[in-house]
């Protein structure tokens, strides 16, 4: 099973790394922390990583509750910053409670159970334990709620002001929900099969298991990377028209700053012509252009005066204001 476990595993990490880059470009941090959670418990979870790690903790299995911690804390937290992303998150403090009273009841059922002896396959080697079965069902019977929950309400979201590459991912980390719920009445089954003492159906309901937990993972980390990578797109395409821009406007300003009008205007605009290429620089040249089109606009010529325009009109495309999505009505 470790090559169903590491693959899904892996497209989470480049999912951080995503996350990361993004930082860089002034994103909010939004859905990492989350994500990293939810890797580094999918990561401890690996059957060589947790047998090496549990044997270091003990051998008690203690590192199978921080994986459920982990992983609990990290799609709860996922679930509720997509519910609020698409305005359906009505119900979330419910279950943000009812995740708090699990998890003590988690830590609970594992302390009073005895579970010497690491063990990867943890529902197989101690699942016949009435409170192991009890702290297995109700950690699945959870991850089952909130990612059903969170695929409905997703679901249901309005689309309206959706971008393509955003309502893609959207539409993908739904299918990867409803494959989280089927995983988990998956393992509920197996659970069940082990209180009775049945292991007929044991492989298949593991592999089952594993394949629908890769393809939940799987469709998280596609639906929420589809959104990040067409920012990044937009960010680099916003730099290169930035650079271009400025490159255009640069020999207009050479020539206005020399001007008694430009030289008037240049202190109180903070005019720095050779500055790095950004934003900020190209909106104060913008302003300053227009001031002393003001104070004489004979001083442009027709050429110029185009230029600006044009370049005037994709600042007031690409404003925030001028892109800023419908607001999903709850």
């Amino acid at each position: 099973m470790t090559l169903l476990q590491i693959l899904p595993i892996i497209v989470l990490w480049v999912m951080v790394a995503i996350r990361l880059l993004g930082l860089c470009f002034g994103w909010r941090p939004g859905i990492l922390p989350a994500v990293f959670l939810v890797a580094l418990g999918a990561t401890l979870n690996i059957d060589p990583v947790y047998l090496a790690v549990d044997r270091l903790l003990g051998g008690w299995n203690l590192l199978n509750l921080m994986v459920h911690l982990l992983m609990g804390l990290g799609m709860t937290e996922l679930s509720r910053l997509l519910l609020r992303v698409t305005g359906r998150s009505n119900h979330v403090k419910v279950l943000i409670s009812v995740g708090i009273v699990l998890a003590l009841a988690q830590i609970v059922l594992l302390v009073v159970s005895d579970t010497e002896g690491s063990a990867a396959s943890f529902t197989d080697t101690f699942g016949d334990i009435p409170t192991v079965a009890l702290y297995q069902a109700s950690f699945f019977a959870w991850f089952g709620i909130i990612t059903g929950y969170t695929g409905v309400e997703t679901l249901r979201r309005n689309r309206r002001g959706e971008s393509r590459p955003f309502r893609i991912g959207f539409d993908i980390l739904c299918a990867g929900c409803m494959a989280g719920v089927l995983a988990a009445g998956t393992k509920m089954i197996q659970i069940g099969l082990e209180i009775g003492g049945g292991d007929r159906y044991n492989n298949g309901l593991i592999t089952g298991y594993h394949v629908l937990l890769a393809l939940m993972t799987v469709g998280f980390a596609v639906g929420f990377i589809l959104p990040s990578y067409e920012r990044i797109r937009q960010t680099f395409r916003a730099r290169t028209d930035c650079e271009r821009d400025l490159a255009a406007l640069r020999p207009i300003m050479g020539r206005l700053v020399q001007t008694p009008e430009g030289r008037r205007s240049m202190g109180a605009a903070n005019i720095v012509l050779d500055a790095r290429a950004s934003k900020a620089q190209l909106y104060r040249w913008f302003i300053f252009i227009g001031d002393i089109r003001v104070l004489d606009p004979g001083l442009l010529s027709p050429q110029e005066i185009r230029v600006i325009d044009e370049i005037g009109r994709r600042i007031e495309h690409n404003s925030p204001s001028a892109q800023r999505p419908a607001v999903p009505r709850r």
